[in-house]
């Protein structure tokens, strides 16, 4: 903001009158709500055979190309790719071959796949395997990488001659082979690779970016990106100098391009292999990115003493020969401060557990995933992963500042590989001998309350025939309801007697433990006619001690409904649109989905936020008043200042009347949208991809929207965020639009919100003309700009800084062309008069004395912060008042 103070040059002698509208509303009623109970509660686990009558040859791996649902892909580590079809009706086909020259006894074999981003656009795919193979026809045992197509003609079959191979590197050892291969966020090609094998490092490979691939991840771009480098060629062993190709290049940002010293010695730049994106790994047996996050979980075998999980970053170093795991390993000549000084990059493991049969012991680490599936609420987020001896199977949840929580859930021996359902996100495990493809289910409660079966049994509703709320709930109103394809919804809440929740201008209210949320849904089967509602869900939110849980209960009659299960369900309605009749399929969403939105990065409740409940409503007994002033006054909200009119709302201006032109303006009216809308996941923090802000709070110029880059481009790299002026490379309108696999929300959505489209689309329409401070100064001054000017610049010397002279929009060059508020007398009292471009919101403040107390701001309802669609003169009502008062202007864009 930029503000400017309005000094009267004699003091004006204006009579003082102070009042805050606060209404009264019943008094709070005690009664106690505890029909749910305080905390999901704990379920026992199994698993299951996934595909019954399939059986595999030695699974080690499993993968799905990207945005599919009804395939999977079994990597056999005697040298067949499988795949799965039709997954509710599973059939099994061979896609791809590649037994010939496979060495496969022992740790050897086919070992990992990976499908490109794109892959339904260029069937390519990439595979990991140990075969003989070698330069003028000596063979030897090598790690191969290699590039594979899909047939043109056939989805499920392999082009074997398609082959292009990234590297073939010499392996003087038969075991510690890593061959897990993913492509990551951000579209790049990983890679893992063991220490080579045998014992102690005794090759030498743990603690070198200077000798060949081993040891460590890679990081390679099979796209070959502008801006990427070419991989050294040179190479300390001579055996291998063939093995390097042109078949991919190094990312530019890749962590030891360009070094010249590693653990405090001098390297050669020319010999470093760049490929490294981690190293310090003895053998890293299955690593996973997890999809809501991207960060990269490592399961790393150890050798005498320990197994590892680490949490890995750029340019981790894990430590290996000279740690395993927390404790010394093999080899000395560990640097000084390799431990604590940071230029090392020492990542420890996050956990780590020893050798032996134990109940949290093991001797062989099978790497896992983060659960995203929607089944089981309880460990959604959790890291899953077992050892392949042992048998036990844990989850593994992240303490900040702690150790973390790790529980043994099941017990499943011999899993080589974990993986996903792609239809529903369950959690895979391979087992190597028996060829099985195992399910995480989940089985009986073994701890806590179990949910009531009816909504009826939980006493929030005391008759649920005519919908009568427990007067232990309170209804409350929002300003703008989040997308929910047509549903009418009601809302009430409850905080336990004796609490309150905690007002916040920005970002969520804390609330206290054992505040729930109730909101109820009807749809209507005729649009556009209310009396064809019909009751369709009624769901619970609950605040427990240390998170969140979501319940809800679907309507199988008009008097009662019936908890839904765990994993969700999804009914289809009949509903007559526009004459037309057409089937509309309703989500009602498992409690993993519920949390996906209601996430911690969120605050819990999406609306119990100033933005949303700032907003004037009728209540018992004929009046109106504000809500946030309502819910304090009942004694249910802590701390909310006594000026209410500067608050900020997403409310439409109540005294706007401007006939067809909508007094908002088209840019606020989209970010409030995204806010509420988007905002759960795409925010810092938020488990949305990409690198865009949807929260109103971010300026629109730093959010990332407006020409903002994208994860994935689709094939396209004229994609963006938001193109002006360009609806067709406009991947946020793309994905609002759809409601396939690549379709934005991806849950709690199966109707595109045709209005949410249009706002959109009208914004990008009208993107070419926005300016930003840069591109609005160049062109008044004729300048091309290459960086942002300096804001307190001040061109023409009328003592008005640039950047006020754009937000206030006069001309820069002209030192004529000056913002002036003015106070001025109507029906004689003072107003203060505010020329205010489009676009722009004002917020007035008031100082009582030059001497006082601090600048406030003016409570009046007509300084509540807005953008307005069109120019226009705002008026602000002045107090009246017997001292001198200063007040300024600040103005600001969205």
């Amino acid at each position: 903001m930029s503000p400017r103070s309005l000094l009267p040059s004699v003091g004006l002698l204006l009579a003082f009158l102070s009042f805050v509208l606060r209404g009264q509303v019943p008094g709070r009623t005690t009664n106690v709500f505890d029909g749910l109970p305080p905390a999901p509660p704990q379920t026992s686990y199994s698993f299951a055979d996934a595909f019954p009558g399939l059986t595999f040859t030695q699974p080690v791996a499993m993968a799905t190309p990207p945005g599919e649902t009804n395939r999977l892909f079994v990597v056999e580590k005697t040298g067949r790719i499988v795949v799965v079809t039709n997954l509710a009706r599973p059939n099994r086909t061979v896609f791809l071959n590649l037994t010939t020259n496979l060495l496969s006894d022992g740790e050897q074999g086919l070992l990992g796949l990976a499908f490109h981003p794109r892959f339904a656009e260029n069937g390519r795919f990439f595979v990991f395997r140990t075969m003989s193979t070698g330069p003028d026809g000596v063979r030897a045992l090598h790690d191969v990488v290699s590039e594979f197509r899909v047939t043109a003609t056939n989805a499920n079959a392999a082009l074997p001659s398609s082959e292009i191979r990234l590297f073939a590197q010499f392996d003087e050892a038969s075991n510690h082979n890593g061959g897990d291969l993913h492509f990551g966020p951000d579209g790049l090609l990983y890679v893992s690779l063991g220490d080579e094998g045998g014992a102690n490092d005794n090759f030498a490979n743990g603690q070198r970016i200077d000798k060949e691939l081993f040891a460590g991840l890679l990081r390679l771009d099979v796209d070959r990106r502008p801006g990427s480098l070419p991989p050294n060629r040179d190479t300390n062993n001579p055996a291998n100098a063939w093995m390097i190709t042109t078949n991919y290049s190094i990312p530019s940002d890749n962590p030891y391009v360009g070094a010249s010293r590693f653990n405090g010695a001098v390297v050669t730049p020319s010999r470093v292999r760049t490929e490294f994106w981690a190293v310090g790994l003895r053998n890293p047996w299955r690593f996973s990115f997890d999809t809501a996050t991207g960060e990269l979980w490592i399961g790393d075998v150890g050798q005498d003493r320990w197994e590892m999980v680490y949490v890995s970053r750029i340019g981790a170093n894990h430590g290996w020969p000279f740690r395993e795991g927390n404790v010394a390993g093999p080899r000395s000549g560990m640097p000084s401060g390799f431990l604590t000084n940071p230029s090392f990059n020492h990542v420890p493991p996050v956990y780590a557990y020893a050798h032996g049969s134990g109940t949290f012991q093991g001797n062989s680490i099978t790497g896992g995933r983060v659960y995203r599936g929607h089944r089981i609420s309880a460990l959604h987020g959790a890291y899953i992963f077992g050892d392949y001896v042992s048998g036990n199977i844990w989850s593994l949840r992240r303490n900040a500042g702690a150790a973390p929580t790790v529980n043994r859930i099941a017990g499943l021996a011999s899993v080589a590989a974990f993986g996903a359902d792609p239809s529903n996100g369950d959690l895979l495990a391979a087992q190597l001998p028996n060829g099985r493809i195992s399910r995480l289910v989940a089985g009986g409660v073994t701890n806590g309350r179990a949910f009531p079966a009816t909504l009826a049994a939980t006493g929030a509703l005391v008759d649920t025939a005519s919908m009568q709320v427990s007067p232990a709930f309170t209804a409350y109103d929002v300003n703008l309801p989040f997308w929910s394809d047509h549903a009418v919804k009601s809302r009430w809440f409850h905080i336990p007697p004796g609490t309150q929740a905690r007002f916040a201008a920005k970002g969520a209210w804390t609330t206290p433990p054992g505040t729930v949320w109730l909101k109820h849904f009807e749809l209507e089967t005729t649009n556009g006619v209310p009396e064809s509602r019909r009751r369709v869900e009624t769901r619970f939110l609950v605040r427990t001690t240390n998170g969140m849980y979501g319940v809800t209960y679907r309507w199988n009659s008009p008097t009662n409904a019936v908890l839904v299960p765990d994993e969700g369900v999804e009914e289809t309605f009949q509903v007559l649109d526009g004459g037309r009749l057409r089937e509309q399929v309703w989500r009602y969403p498992s409690r993993t989905e519920c949390m996906a939105c209601h996430n911690s990065a969120a605050g819990g409740s999406l609306s119990f936020n100033t933005r949303q409940l700032n907003l004037v409503r009728a209540h018992p007994g004929g009046f109106r008043t504000n809500q946030l002033a309502a819910l304090a006054s009942a004694g249910f909200l802590a701390d909310l200042p006594e000026a209410l009119g500067p608050l900020p709302t997403f409310a439409e201006p109540e005294d706007a009347t401007m006939g067809p032109v909508h007094p908002v303006s088209l840019e606020w009216r989209v970010r409030r949208y995204l806010e509420v809308n988007c905002a759960f996941c795409h925010m810092p923090g938020g488990s949305g991809g990409g690198f865009w802000d949807a929260r109103s709070t971010t300026p629109t110029d730093l959010a990332g929207l407006i020409r903002g880059a994208v994860a994935v481009d689709f094939g396209d790299p004229a994609t963006r965020v938001l193109a002006p002026g360009d609806r067709a490379h406009s991947l946020l309108l793309d994905r609002m639009s759809r409601r396939d696999s690549r379709r934005m929300p991806p849950i709690g959505s199966n109707v595109p919100d045709g209005s949410g489209v249009a706002l959109v689309g009208a914004w990008i329409d009208a993107l070419p003309s926005r300016h930003t401070f840069t591109t609005w100064l160049g062109a008044r001054l004729g300048t091309n700009f290459v960086a942002e000017p300096n804001r307190q610049a001040d061109t023409d010397r009328d003592g008005d800084p640039d950047y006020l002279e754009f937000l206030a929009d006069t001309d820069p060059a002209d030192a004529r062309a000056v913002w002036r508020p003015r106070i001025d007398v109507r029906d004689g009292r003072p107003v203060l008069r505010v020329p205010l471009p489009a676009d722009t919101a004002l917020q007035v403040e008031v100082l009582d004395s030059l001497g006082g107390a601090g600048w406030r701001p003016l409570d009046v309802p007509a300084n509540t912060p807005g953008f307005r669609s069109r120019a226009t003169e705002q008026e602000i009502p002045l107090p009246l008042t017997l001292e001198a008062s200063f007040y300024r202007v600040s103005l600001s864009r969205p």
